[in-house]
């Protein structure tokens, strides 16, 4: 007998995963937060803890959501490509393409960077990429190569790289990440898998960022250099369609994820301002979609930019949005709910994300409802949802949807977990 067809929904909070903090008594974030909606939710569900990678592993959101998407990283392209899809740009085919941002360095060395973000009005960048003309660069030390540097928000950019020959992706970052340490030069990473393509590559953007440093020192303005990381070259992958049996949504406002939901084929639908908007648009995806992912990056925003304390609050005024989720939730029993986090971010410590496990709701009609009655990290280390990894979560969500076929099953020439009416039969229609 055929299940219900569940549709689901996956309300992910971006780093909302945390360390318990002295300020809030040594509790996390999320456990301090007033979260009558989402303590509803863990009531009404099962609850555990997952690695989205191995243990101990920090995340990027972009390789995160790919794994909680259900593909490994390696399929997809990487976060240089993906930014560009989010802006809308598609990068041409055997390009390179990198993550770029407008650097501030070190006066007294000119070659340490002293800030990386340069939080000033961002309508100077793209004049001022303009003025110094770190725009298009033709770089000498590599034949017929070009760079371009294109402006997109904040003070962030893409850095694009074309070339009559081969170029690769497989080189190492300019951009060290941190204040304080000295720009990288780009080298061939070992795992290159044409290695003269790949020096090529890194002797390209050594010559652009030379080029951007020399170029920017002629203008005035806040920047010194342009600083490149997450080279990546366009390919396209399986759609989440095709791999799931699902037309998917995703409800995001961060660009990188615009591009990662473009790249599977999903549908991307702007959030509109407010949380309280973005729960109802999030509902009414569900009217033409059988997936809904609704991202919440604002948890993950102010844990860099404040504190403990600023985190517990954001994470309150995110649930006090979701009672309509929470009545939807509780009305349709052909709806699969699950909450969770793509990683954790400290709020109490000066590290971008940590490794430790994030908590995960499910909430089914046919779920083993579990004793944990509150949010948090450490009330769902005590349910009854074990041992799941990111890759899985998506697969469980679709189990309690009853969109998973019985193993071994083969009803299509590609080989297909989920039910799916894409059959030849044998006898047409009305034979």
């Amino acid at each position: 007998m055929r299940g219900r067809d569940r549709s689901i929904l996956l309300l992910l909070l971006d780093g909302a995963a945390d360390r318990p903090a002295s300020e809030l008594d040594g509790s996390t974030p999320l456990e301090a937060a007033e979260t009558p909606n989402l303590d509803r939710l863990a009531a009404a569900g099962i609850n555990g803890t997952m690695h989205v990678a191995d243990p101990g592993v920090p995340l990027s959101s972009d390789l995160a959501h790919t794994r909680l998407f259900g593909y490994d990283p390696a399929e997809v392209p990487g976060r240089g490509v993906l930014e560009a899809r989010g802006f809308g740009r598609e990068p041409p085919a055997g390009s390179v393409v990198c993550s770029a941002s407008f650097a501030s360095l070190d006066a007294a060395t000119g070659s340490r960077v002293a800030d990386r973000h340069l939080a000033v009005d961002a309508e100077e960048f793209p004049a001022l990429a303009e003025r110094s003309g770190v725009a298009s660069v033709d770089v000498p030390v590599v034949e017929g190569c070009t760079v371009e540097f294109e402006y997109t928000w904040k003070n962030r950019g893409l850095v694009t790289i074309t070339a009559d020959t081969v170029v690769s992706p497989a080189v190492t970052d300019v951009d060290p990440f941190e204040a304080g340490l000295p720009v990288v030069a780009s080298e061939p990473t070992r795992e290159a898998a044409d290695p003269a393509a790949a020096r090529r590559t890194a002797d390209a953007l050594q010559a652009y960022t030379r080029s951007t440093r020399s170029a920017l020192a002629n203008v005035p303005g806040p920047a010194d250099a342009v600083l490149s990381k997450w080279a990546a070259t366009p390919t396209r992958v399986e759609s989440f369609r095709a791999r799931h049996g699902l037309d998917a949504a995703s409800v995001t406002p961060k660009p990188v994820l615009t591009g990662l939901a473009r790249t599977l084929g999903m549908t991307h639908v702007e959030p509109p301002e407010g949380y309280d908007a973005r729960a109802d648009r999030a509902l009414d995806a569900l009217a033409d979609h059988q997936f809904v992912h609704v991202h919440y990056p604002e948890p993950d925003e102010v844990s860099h930019a404040a504190g403990p304390t600023e985190k517990r609050d954001e994470l309150s005024a995110i649930d006090a949005s979701l009672s309509p989720v929470v009545e939807r939730v509780r009305d349709d029993p052909d709806l699969v709910t699950v909450v969770t986090a793509d990683h954790t971010t400290p709020s109490t410590e000066d590290v971008v994300h940590s490794g430790e496990p994030v908590p995960v709701t499910m909430v089914a009609d046919p779920v083993r409802v579990d004793d944990v009655e509150a949010v948090g990290e450490r009330p769902a280390a005590r349910g009854g949802f074990r041992d799941v990894r990111g890759r899985e979560l998506l697969k469980a969500a679709r189990a309690a949807a009853d969109r998973v076929m019985l193993d071994g099953l083969r009803r299509t020439p590609a080989v297909r977990d989920y039910p799916t009416g894409e059959v030849r039969p044998l006898w047409p229609q009305g034979e």
